[in-house]
């Protein structure tokens, strides 16, 4: 009996001493001076680059819609434009229009006389529209009455000169003057309704150049005046959307209030229409 509890208990020493063999080593103390290897990283410690760009909500920016241009000018091909004037007429103006009426096929008959006056072209008017049956109508007169010792004299034969044309468009181009005058442009202007009112001297870059005489533009005088005229003629064309069906082709915007008023009249607002023309063209 006692020899059997020396077994045992030999016995369950050695399988004591199995399990310590068998267990984990303790880890070993780093020796002086050894540096530790690095822990591997984790996903939350990872650099910025290494990490999987995050998907960011796409930023649309507002844009804002074009503006709209302004229709390009345009008439249909073959049209009548008759031109009555005086001799300020052809001193520039006439040479340098019809370049520009041509590359648009238009029939452009030019009319002048020299020392000829409103009262003049008054009686003849009626059979020259009949003749050309014109879609646009300039008149270039009043140069040879700014002298003229009573101006408002004039005023029925500038509403003769309007009446016959028929309501057909029509402009009335005032002279580029080189002297004050006695009052024939403010007539004009407030009796040429209505038919559009060109004013030379507020809508034309000045001074003009001038010929010998001091008083016709030169070549170069008569193109910068039918430079601005143009402009001014394209920027107040009516385009076709904005026409009836019957209207001319060469319709066009309706007279501001101040564009027939008397200068004495106007407001200082008014005296300078070229402001407007710019305010147009920018619409």
């Amino acid at each position: 009996m006692g020899r059997e509890i020396r077994v045992r208990t030999w016995a369950l020493a050695g399988v004591a001493a199995a399990g310590m063999a068998c267990g984990a080593a303790p880890a070993p103390t780093p020796s002086p001076g050894a540096v530790p290897a690095p822990a591997p990283p984790s996903e939350a410690s990872a650099p910025a680059a290494a990490r999987p760009p995050e998907a960011s909500a796409p930023v649309e920016a507002a844009a804002a819609p074009p503006a709209a241009a302004p229709p390009e000018f345009a008439v249909p091909p073959n049209t009548a434009v008759l031109h009555v004037g005086d001799s300020f007429a052809v001193a520039g103006f006439a040479q340098a229009l019809r370049p520009r009426m041509q590359a648009h096929r238009v029939r452009y008959a030019v009319k002048a006389e020299t020392s000829s006056y409103t009262v003049t072209w008054a009686s003849r008017m009626e059979l020259l529209v009949a003749n050309y049956q014109p879609d646009l109508v300039i008149i270039s007169l009043g140069a040879n009455e700014v002298e003229n010792v009573n101006p408002p004299a004039h005023a029925g034969a500038i509403r003769r000169i309007v009446k016959a044309i028929g309501g057909r468009p029509c402009v009335w181009v005032s002279p580029p003057l080189w002297r004050k005058d006695t009052g024939i442009i403010d007539v004009i202007r407030t009796n040429s309704a209505p038919c559009r009112f060109f004013d030379s001297d507020a809508l034309v870059p000045g001074p003009l150049p001038r010929q010998k005489d001091k008083i016709h533009p030169n070549e170069v005088g008569g193109a910068r005046w039918a430079e601005a005229f143009w402009s001014w003629l394209t920027a107040e064309h009516l385009p076709a959307g904005e026409a009836a069906p019957a209207r001319s082709p060469w319709a066009l915007r309706p007279s501001p209030p101040e564009e027939h008023r008397s200068r004495a009249e106007a407001p200082e607002s008014a005296a300078q229409p070229g402001a407007q023309v710019l305010e147009r063209r920018a619409e």
